[in-house]
């Protein structure tokens, strides 16, 4: 038997051409040996040298040996971890709520949460040529990480973990970060949709009508907010201006900070500060309300402050209604209320117990101290509930005298300013007390003074002088 071997030059195919001597039977052992003596001895395709034999195919190349090519390694990747589907709460009754359908495109993430997983890159699967040598594969590249701020790795490194809450950053270079500002360049509207952010937020353009913007940190609006509801829970909000239109509310732990209130309903755990007018708006703030500047005026609405209202003007010429209320703790006056309408109704259900048990007591006396069985039961209750009823009241009429001592303590120096003019229709209170003017008052100071209000004129350097 002549043959003749032909090796690809990767190795991995090995032909045989085969030609017998005349009359010779050609075997398959014959060819196997013939290959094994040339060095085939990995991947032989015994199958296909049988067919070679029983088919006579002679005189041409037939491929005996196929190696195995070697698969190369996978690079390693960032997998972004899909958040749990939370219960959309767009969609209410088969209506869709267009505002909140954007926020599906922010991913907000918490500190401790997984945002990614590592996938290490695989070493490949090792080949072998027909001559059974070893063929070695590329190994997979690592994926390209770049930890941003607020992220870190775990502790076996194969997962990225949040380090605060946040708005979470994936860019194309691997790079994953988590930002606790959240920055909207434009206005708040349909393409953004309502906000609701663990961080900061800061708003290029308005937060249009009908939408609402909500955030753990401050709230900074370069535009207006208008008939909207703005909340930061820990900070403070700042707007160019603050269109109310009576809808929506804008509320801040901290400071509110704005150039126009107009029809606005406004809280703040600390000051209001408007660096021009305050016009038909309702206020509420723990410490002061401020309008300043040449147009910082409060006309028409109501303020309540704890320490100090001041602003150039107060009220309108046109005897715009304008009602000031200083001296309280907001909280704290809500709370004193509440307290007294629990008082009025316990005395008022004490008054017709009260008549209920007298009535009952004179039939007592007229049956010689006695009543029937379910009649006693009713009587007794009805003088254990009194008991209890007045109880009640003595420890609410100690807490409500309790909170009106601290108030009066506390905010013994709050004091209404108008710094030019107080115009008629401006009704102030301060601790209950009432001051009213039906004619216009130049640089006005409103005070406490023994337990009675004051009026002060107002002076550059602040000195109040008390006025009879």
């Amino acid at each position: 038997m002549r043959a003749q071997l032909k090796v690809s030059s990767n190795g991995l195919e090995a032909y045989v051409n085969v030609s017998p001597e005349e009359n010779e039977e050609v075997s398959k052992d014959q060819i196997i040996s013939y290959l094994q003596a040339n060095g085939i001895v990995y991947g032989i395709l015994v199958e296909a040298i049988e067919g070679l034999v029983n088919k006579k195919t002679f005189g041409v190349p037939v491929l005996v040996a196929l190696g195995k090519e070697p698969i190369d390694g996978q690079d390693g990747q960032i997998l972004m971890i899909q958040p749990e589907k939370r219960e959309s709460s767009e969609q209410t009754k088969d209506k869709i709520d267009l505002r909140e359908l954007p926020s599906r495109t922010r991913q907000i993430v918490k500190a401790g949460q997984e945002i990614a997983e590592i996938i290490q890159p695989t070493p490949g699967t090792e080949g072998r040529n027909v001559f059974g040598r070893s063929l070695n594969p590329k190994p997979g590249k690592p994926a390209q990480l770049k930890l941003g701020k607020n992220v870190k790795l775990s502790e076996d490194g194969s997962k990225v973990i949040a380090t605060v809450d946040g708005i979470l950053v994936a860019r194309t270079d691997g790079s994953i970060e988590v930002n606790e500002v959240l920055v909207i360049k434009g206005d708040v509207d349909y393409a953004t949709g309502n906000i609701d952010f663990p961080g900061e937020v800061q708003i290029s353009g308005d937060v249009k009508p009908g939408f609402s913007v909500k955030a753990k940190g401050n709230i900074t609006v370069n535009g207006v907010i208008e008939a909207a509801t703005v909340i930061s829970f820990e900070g403070s909000v700042s707007a160019l201006g603050i269109k109310g239109r009576e809808k929506g509310i804008v509320k801040a732990k901290e400071d509110i900070i704005a150039r126009f209130l107009e029809n606005a309903i406004i809280e703040a755990g600390k000051s209001v500060v408007v660096n021009g007018p305050i016009t038909n708006s309702q206020i509420r703030a723990g410490i002061e309300v401020k309008a300043t500047g040449n147009k910082g005026i409060i006309a028409g609405g109501s303020i309540v402050a704890g320490f100090t209202v001041e602003a150039e003007e107060i009220g309108s010429p046109l005897g715009i209604k304008t009602l000031i209320e200083i001296g309280f703790d907001p909280q704290i006056r809500d709370e004193i209320k509440i307290i007294r309408g629990k008082l009025e109704l316990d005395r008022e259900n004490l008054s017709k117990l009260v008549n209920i048990y007298r009535t009952m007591k004179a039939m007592m006396e007229k049956n010689q101290g006695q009543l029937p069985p379910d009649k006693m039961e009713v009587y007794r209750k009805v003088g254990q509930t009194m008991i209890n009823l007045r109880n009640t009241i003595e420890m609410s009429e100690k807490q409500l005298q309790k909170l009106e001592s601290q108030i009066k303590e506390k905010f013994s120096h709050a004091k209404v300013i108008a710094r030019k003019i107080l115009h008629p229709g401006v009704e102030v209170i301060i601790f209950e007390k009432k001051f009213y003017s039906d004619k216009s008052i130049e640089k006005a100071v409103i005070l406490i003074e023994n337990q009675e209000i004051r009026l002060g004129g107002y002076s550059v350097d602040t000195q109040v002088n008390p006025q009879s």
